[in-house]
Protein backbone atom coordinates (compact mmCIF):
# COMPACT_ATOMS: atom_id res chain seq x y z
CA UNK A 1 0.00 0.00 0.00
CA UNK A 2 1.47 3.27 -0.90
CA UNK A 3 1.14 6.96 0.71
CA UNK A 4 1.75 10.14 -0.27
CA UNK A 5 2.78 12.79 1.88
CA UNK A 6 2.85 16.58 1.01
CA UNK A 7 5.18 18.27 3.64
CA UNK A 8 5.44 22.13 3.84
CA UNK A 9 8.40 23.73 4.13
CA UNK A 10 7.50 26.86 5.79
CA UNK A 11 9.09 29.95 4.80
CA UNK A 12 12.58 30.63 3.38
CA UNK A 13 15.39 28.35 5.03
CA UNK A 14 14.48 28.09 8.91
CA UNK A 15 10.94 26.76 8.38
CA UNK A 16 10.38 22.98 7.72
CA UNK A 17 9.28 20.94 10.92
CA UNK A 18 10.54 18.10 12.86
CA UNK A 19 7.30 16.42 11.69
CA UNK A 20 8.80 17.27 7.95
CA UNK A 21 11.89 16.33 8.13
CA UNK A 22 10.49 12.95 9.72
CA UNK A 23 8.24 12.49 7.00
CA UNK A 24 11.25 12.84 4.01
CA UNK A 25 13.42 10.41 6.09
CA UNK A 26 11.17 8.11 6.13
CA UNK A 27 9.54 7.92 2.34
CA UNK A 28 10.61 5.80 -0.42
CA UNK A 29 11.11 8.82 -2.55
CA UNK A 30 11.34 12.51 -1.91
CA UNK A 31 10.71 15.20 -4.45
CA UNK A 32 11.34 18.83 -3.84
CA UNK A 33 9.49 21.96 -5.51
CA UNK A 34 9.93 25.44 -6.30
CA UNK A 35 7.70 27.50 -8.78
CA UNK A 36 6.38 30.62 -6.61
CA UNK A 37 9.11 31.19 -4.86
CA UNK A 38 12.95 31.40 -5.25
CA UNK A 39 15.42 28.92 -4.81
CA UNK A 40 16.96 28.66 -1.37
CA UNK A 41 20.30 26.41 -1.81
CA UNK A 42 20.70 26.57 1.67
CA UNK A 43 17.33 24.87 2.76
CA UNK A 44 17.58 21.89 0.23
CA UNK A 45 21.28 21.22 1.82
CA UNK A 46 20.34 20.94 5.47
CA UNK A 47 17.01 19.04 4.05
CA UNK A 48 18.90 16.68 3.13
CA UNK A 49 21.92 16.40 5.24
CA UNK A 50 18.75 16.07 8.31
CA UNK A 51 17.16 13.81 6.45
CA UNK A 52 20.18 11.99 5.47
CA UNK A 53 19.13 11.18 1.95
CA UNK A 54 19.17 12.91 -1.33
CA UNK A 55 16.09 15.06 -2.72
CA UNK A 56 14.89 15.49 -6.77
CA UNK A 57 14.06 18.89 -7.73
CA UNK A 58 11.00 18.80 -9.76
CA UNK A 59 9.54 21.53 -12.22
CA UNK A 60 6.22 22.77 -11.99
CA UNK A 61 5.42 20.64 -15.38
CA UNK A 62 6.10 17.57 -13.64
CA UNK A 63 3.61 18.17 -10.42
CA UNK A 64 0.74 19.60 -12.86
CA UNK A 65 0.48 16.50 -14.35
CA UNK A 66 0.94 14.65 -11.43
CA UNK A 67 0.72 11.05 -12.96
CA UNK A 68 4.13 10.07 -12.03
CA UNK A 69 3.58 11.04 -8.56
CA UNK A 70 0.48 9.28 -8.17
CA UNK A 71 2.05 5.90 -9.85
CA UNK A 72 4.32 5.96 -7.62
CA UNK A 73 2.91 6.55 -4.45
CA UNK A 74 0.45 3.61 -5.42
CA UNK A 75 3.29 1.36 -4.10
CA UNK A 76 5.61 3.23 -2.45
CA UNK A 77 5.62 6.21 0.25
CA UNK A 78 6.71 8.94 -2.07
CA UNK A 79 7.05 12.67 -0.31
CA UNK A 80 6.11 16.06 -2.23
CA UNK A 81 7.71 19.02 -0.21
CA UNK A 82 6.90 22.58 -1.09
CA UNK A 83 7.76 25.88 0.56
CA UNK A 84 4.82 27.33 2.30
CA UNK A 85 1.86 25.26 3.72
CA UNK A 86 0.91 22.62 0.98
CA UNK A 87 -2.77 22.98 0.19
CA UNK A 88 -2.73 26.76 -0.13
CA UNK A 89 -2.21 25.69 -3.89
CA UNK A 90 -4.72 24.49 -5.89
CA UNK A 91 -1.81 22.50 -7.88
CA UNK A 92 -1.16 20.50 -4.56
CA UNK A 93 -5.15 20.59 -3.83
CA UNK A 94 -6.17 18.65 -7.16
CA UNK A 95 -2.77 16.46 -6.45
CA UNK A 96 -4.41 15.46 -2.87
CA UNK A 97 -8.11 15.12 -4.44
CA UNK A 98 -6.75 12.77 -7.27
CA UNK A 99 -4.87 10.11 -5.09
CA UNK A 100 -7.80 9.52 -2.79
CA UNK A 101 -9.48 8.98 -5.96
CA UNK A 102 -6.98 6.23 -6.28
CA UNK A 103 -7.33 5.34 -2.64
CA UNK A 104 -3.81 6.05 -2.02
CA UNK A 105 -3.32 6.82 1.19
CA UNK A 106 -2.65 10.78 2.09
CA UNK A 107 -0.92 12.96 4.85
CA UNK A 108 -0.11 16.96 5.10
CA UNK A 109 2.70 18.02 7.05
CA UNK A 110 1.65 21.61 7.38
CA UNK A 111 4.41 24.40 7.19
CA UNK A 112 4.15 28.45 7.60
CA UNK A 113 2.59 30.37 5.06
CA UNK A 114 3.10 34.28 3.94
CA UNK A 115 -0.78 34.51 4.45
CA UNK A 116 -0.06 33.83 8.07
CA UNK A 117 3.31 35.05 8.44
CA UNK A 118 2.75 38.39 7.33
CA UNK A 119 0.14 39.31 9.81
CA UNK A 120 3.03 37.97 12.30
CA UNK A 121 5.48 40.14 10.82
CA UNK A 122 3.89 43.37 10.70
CA UNK A 123 2.05 43.07 13.62
CA UNK A 124 -1.48 43.21 12.12
CA UNK A 125 -3.91 41.42 13.46
CA UNK A 126 -4.79 37.86 11.37
CA UNK A 127 -8.66 38.81 11.82
CA UNK A 128 -8.43 41.89 10.17
CA UNK A 129 -7.31 40.78 6.75
CA UNK A 130 -9.95 40.65 4.09
CA UNK A 131 -8.97 38.91 0.10
CA UNK A 132 -6.12 38.30 -0.34
CA UNK A 133 -4.74 39.04 -3.93
CA UNK A 134 -1.70 38.54 -6.61
CA UNK A 135 -0.17 41.23 -8.18
CA UNK A 136 1.52 40.38 -11.85
CA UNK A 137 3.71 42.15 -14.07
CA UNK A 138 1.51 41.57 -17.37
CA UNK A 139 -2.19 42.98 -16.91
CA UNK A 140 -4.26 43.75 -19.73
CA UNK A 141 -7.37 46.15 -17.41
CA UNK A 142 -4.89 48.03 -15.25
CA UNK A 143 -4.29 46.53 -12.32
CA UNK A 144 -8.62 46.05 -11.80
CA UNK A 145 -8.98 43.05 -9.74
CA UNK A 146 -6.23 44.03 -7.34
CA UNK A 147 -7.36 47.89 -7.50
CA UNK A 148 -10.70 46.83 -6.68
CA UNK A 149 -10.39 44.13 -4.25
CA UNK A 150 -8.19 46.52 -2.47
CA UNK A 151 -10.92 49.06 -2.43
CA UNK A 152 -13.66 45.76 -1.56
CA UNK A 153 -11.97 45.33 2.00
CA UNK A 154 -10.88 49.13 2.58
CA UNK A 155 -14.66 49.73 2.82
CA UNK A 156 -14.70 46.81 5.63
CA UNK A 157 -12.11 48.25 7.28
CA UNK A 158 -10.20 44.93 6.56
CA UNK A 159 -6.56 44.75 5.68
CA UNK A 160 -5.05 43.58 2.30
CA UNK A 161 -2.44 41.08 1.54
CA UNK A 162 -1.02 41.68 -2.35
CA UNK A 163 1.16 39.19 -3.09
CA UNK A 164 3.37 40.09 -5.88
CA UNK A 165 4.43 37.38 -8.41
CA UNK A 166 7.28 35.75 -8.51
CA UNK A 167 9.22 34.16 -11.96
CA UNK A 168 11.19 31.18 -10.63
CA UNK A 169 12.24 30.48 -14.38
CA UNK A 170 13.46 33.75 -14.72
CA UNK A 171 14.64 33.86 -11.32
CA UNK A 172 13.10 37.76 -10.63
CA UNK A 173 9.60 39.13 -9.00
CA UNK A 174 7.52 41.68 -9.13
CA UNK A 175 9.23 45.02 -6.84
CA UNK A 176 6.88 47.15 -4.52
CA UNK A 177 7.69 49.96 -6.51
CA UNK A 178 5.95 48.54 -9.53
CA UNK A 179 2.56 47.27 -7.42
CA UNK A 180 2.18 51.10 -6.07
CA UNK A 181 2.75 52.72 -9.58
CA UNK A 182 1.03 49.81 -10.61
CA UNK A 183 -2.03 51.02 -8.22
CA UNK A 184 -1.59 54.56 -8.42
CA UNK A 185 -2.45 53.72 -12.26
CA UNK A 186 -5.93 52.37 -11.85
CA UNK A 187 -6.50 55.13 -9.69
CA UNK A 188 -6.26 57.34 -12.59
CA UNK A 189 -8.48 54.84 -14.59
CA UNK A 190 -10.86 54.05 -12.44
CA UNK A 191 -10.76 56.99 -9.95
CA UNK A 192 -12.83 55.56 -6.91
CA UNK A 193 -10.76 57.65 -5.14
CA UNK A 194 -8.74 54.55 -3.25
CA UNK A 195 -5.48 55.18 -3.18
CA UNK A 196 -3.12 58.03 -3.15
CA UNK A 197 0.71 58.72 -2.84
CA UNK A 198 -0.74 58.91 0.92
CA UNK A 199 -1.87 55.73 1.11
CA UNK A 200 -0.20 54.35 4.06
CA UNK A 201 1.25 50.38 2.77
CA UNK A 202 3.85 48.50 4.76
CA UNK A 203 6.56 45.86 2.32
CA UNK A 204 7.81 42.87 3.96
CA UNK A 205 10.93 41.84 2.75
CA UNK A 206 12.26 38.01 2.21
CA UNK A 207 9.89 36.72 5.44
CA UNK A 208 11.47 34.06 7.14
CA UNK A 209 15.02 34.28 6.81
CA UNK A 210 17.48 36.48 8.37
CA UNK A 211 17.33 39.45 5.59
CA UNK A 212 13.52 39.62 6.60
CA UNK A 213 12.85 43.43 6.58
CA UNK A 214 9.93 45.13 7.36
CA UNK A 215 9.85 48.98 5.88
CA UNK A 216 5.99 50.98 6.56
CA UNK A 217 5.31 54.59 5.29
CA UNK A 218 3.73 56.45 2.77
CA UNK A 219 3.46 55.42 -0.82
CA UNK A 220 5.37 58.87 -1.94
CA UNK A 221 7.95 57.48 1.10
CA UNK A 222 8.12 53.90 0.08
CA UNK A 223 8.83 54.89 -3.83
CA UNK A 224 12.35 56.33 -2.73
CA UNK A 225 13.14 52.87 -1.12
CA UNK A 226 14.89 50.16 -2.07
CA UNK A 227 13.57 47.10 -0.73
CA UNK A 228 16.92 44.53 -2.49
CA UNK A 229 15.98 41.04 -3.36
CA UNK A 230 12.58 39.13 -3.77
CA UNK A 231 10.53 38.06 -2.85
CA UNK A 232 8.57 40.57 -1.38
CA UNK A 233 4.59 41.33 -0.55
CA UNK A 234 3.15 44.40 0.36
CA UNK A 235 0.08 45.62 3.05
CA UNK A 236 -2.38 47.84 2.72
CA UNK A 237 -4.11 48.33 6.15
CA UNK A 238 -7.58 49.17 6.94
CA UNK A 239 -8.55 50.12 10.10
CA UNK A 240 -5.97 49.87 13.06
CA UNK A 241 -6.24 48.73 16.50
CA UNK A 242 -4.57 50.56 18.58
CA UNK A 243 -2.56 47.34 19.50
CA UNK A 244 -1.87 46.89 16.00
CA UNK A 245 -0.24 50.41 15.82
CA UNK A 246 1.99 49.97 18.62
CA UNK A 247 3.07 46.75 17.51
CA UNK A 248 3.64 48.14 13.81
CA UNK A 249 5.34 50.92 14.85
CA UNK A 250 7.88 48.69 17.11
CA UNK A 251 8.50 46.34 14.29
CA UNK A 252 9.00 48.97 11.32
CA UNK A 253 10.49 51.34 13.30
CA UNK A 254 8.36 54.21 13.37
CA UNK A 255 6.62 56.59 14.91
CA UNK A 256 2.81 55.71 15.32
CA UNK A 257 2.05 59.48 14.46
CA UNK A 258 3.13 58.22 10.68
CA UNK A 259 0.34 55.65 10.51
CA UNK A 260 -2.51 56.43 8.72
CA UNK A 261 -5.71 54.78 8.50
CA UNK A 262 -6.71 54.52 4.34
CA UNK A 263 -9.97 53.13 5.35
CA UNK A 264 -11.12 56.66 7.18
CA UNK A 265 -12.30 58.27 4.20
CA UNK A 266 -12.77 55.47 1.10
CA UNK A 267 -16.34 55.65 0.02
CA UNK A 268 -18.39 53.23 -2.39
CA UNK A 269 -18.41 53.54 -5.44
CA UNK A 270 -21.77 55.04 -5.57
CA UNK A 271 -20.83 57.65 -3.17
CA UNK A 272 -18.08 59.05 -5.50
CA UNK A 273 -19.41 58.75 -8.92
CA UNK A 274 -23.02 59.56 -8.83
CA UNK A 275 -22.37 63.41 -7.12
CA UNK A 276 -20.47 63.90 -9.97
CA UNK A 277 -23.00 62.97 -12.57
CA UNK A 278 -25.80 64.72 -10.59
CA UNK A 279 -23.35 68.00 -11.03
CA UNK A 280 -23.23 67.13 -14.66
CA UNK A 281 -26.79 66.80 -14.69
CA UNK A 282 -27.86 69.95 -12.91
CA UNK A 283 -25.83 71.87 -15.17
CA UNK A 284 -26.91 71.05 -18.05
CA UNK A 285 -30.51 71.22 -17.44
CA UNK A 286 -29.57 74.79 -16.28
CA UNK A 287 -28.13 75.28 -19.68
CA UNK A 288 -31.02 73.70 -21.69
CA UNK A 289 -33.85 74.88 -19.91
CA UNK A 290 -31.44 78.59 -20.44
CA UNK A 291 -31.38 77.67 -24.33
CA UNK A 292 -34.79 75.91 -24.74
CA UNK A 293 -37.22 78.63 -23.40
CA UNK A 294 -39.79 77.54 -24.90
CA UNK A 295 -41.32 73.34 -25.29
CA UNK A 296 -39.22 70.12 -23.88
CA UNK A 297 -40.88 71.16 -20.48
CA UNK A 298 -42.12 67.79 -19.89
CA UNK A 299 -38.36 66.47 -20.33
CA UNK A 300 -36.95 68.75 -18.10
CA UNK A 301 -39.29 67.90 -15.52
CA UNK A 302 -38.81 64.30 -15.57
CA UNK A 303 -34.89 64.40 -15.78
CA UNK A 304 -34.70 66.82 -12.67
CA UNK A 305 -37.08 64.11 -10.51
CA UNK A 306 -34.56 61.09 -11.61
CA UNK A 307 -31.84 63.54 -10.47
CA UNK A 308 -33.19 64.31 -7.22
CA UNK A 309 -34.18 60.61 -7.32
CA UNK A 310 -30.78 59.40 -7.39
CA UNK A 311 -29.67 61.80 -5.01
CA UNK A 312 -32.02 60.55 -2.05
CA UNK A 313 -31.67 56.52 -3.00
CA UNK A 314 -27.81 57.54 -2.72
CA UNK A 315 -28.61 59.10 0.80
CA UNK A 316 -30.23 56.04 1.80
CA UNK A 317 -27.44 53.37 0.82
CA UNK A 318 -29.93 52.22 -2.38
CA UNK A 319 -26.82 52.51 -4.84
CA UNK A 320 -28.28 50.73 -7.63
CA UNK A 321 -31.01 52.44 -7.72
CA UNK A 322 -29.34 55.94 -7.68
CA UNK A 323 -27.16 54.54 -10.37
CA UNK A 324 -30.22 53.85 -12.37
CA UNK A 325 -31.89 57.19 -11.50
CA UNK A 326 -29.04 59.37 -12.99
CA UNK A 327 -28.87 56.95 -15.79
CA UNK A 328 -32.26 57.56 -16.48
CA UNK A 329 -32.29 61.70 -15.99
CA UNK A 330 -28.64 61.68 -18.32
CA UNK A 331 -30.63 59.46 -21.25
CA UNK A 332 -33.52 61.98 -21.23
CA UNK A 333 -31.12 65.31 -21.35
CA UNK A 334 -28.93 63.48 -24.36
CA UNK A 335 -32.36 63.33 -26.06
CA UNK A 336 -32.13 67.11 -26.46
CA UNK A 337 -29.09 66.47 -28.66
CA UNK A 338 -31.01 64.87 -30.57
CA UNK A 339 -33.82 67.71 -31.78
CA UNK A 340 -30.73 69.55 -33.00
CA UNK A 341 -31.78 72.77 -31.04
CA UNK A 342 -29.27 72.18 -28.26
CA UNK A 343 -25.61 71.41 -28.18
CA UNK A 344 -24.47 69.50 -24.88
CA UNK A 345 -20.71 69.27 -23.88
CA UNK A 346 -20.89 66.79 -20.99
Amino acid sequence: MGKLTFVGLGLGDQGVSIGGVRAITEADTAYLEYYTTPFAPRLLQELERAAHRTMTIVDRLFVEDGKGILDEAANRHVVLAVQGDPMIATTHSDLLVRAVARGIETEIVHGATIATAAASASGLHYYKFGMTVTFTRKSTNYHEQVYMRLHQNLLYGAHSLLLLEFDVEKGEGVMPRALMEGLLQAEKNYKREVVSDRTFAVVLSRVGTVQESVRAGSISELLELDFGESPHVVIIPGSMHFSEKEALAALAGIDQGRIGDNAATVRRTAQVLIPKYVEKAKKALEFGRASLKEGYQDLFENAELYTKDAENFLAGGQDELAMLSIGYAEGLIDALTFTGKLKLEW
